[in-house]
């Protein structure tokens, strides 16, 4: 069986719009922890820029293979990550 023949199979492109949805939501319950807590000891900024890294990275190649899904979704997911990130900063040196 074939590459392709396996991916007609599973209904890979459903699996990964389902997956490029989640993808963005990967970092919500930690933004609302931060939020509703103000709690941020536990964050670990190095972790959430490599993360960052990582995922705009992803985006980047989305873009320049014209893959939609993997340019928003990691795009999305990018964003997210900063703004917990972001987040983090102001309640420790701000707030």
């Amino acid at each position: 069986m074939t590459r392709e023949q396996i991916a007609e199979r599973i209904h890979w492109p459903f699996v990964i719009w389902v997956v490029s949805v989640i993808n963005p939501l990967m970092t919500a319950p930690q933004l609302w922890s931060v939020w509703t807590t103000r709690e941020t000891a536990g964050l670990s900024m190095g972790f959430l820029s490599i993360l960052l890294f990582v995922q705009a990275g992803f985006s980047l190649h989305g873009f320049f293979t014209r893959d939609r899904f993997i340019m928003g979704s990691n795009g999305l997911a990018a964003s997210m990550t900063l703004i917990t990130m972001l987040s983090a900063l102001y309640l420790r040196h701000l707030a």
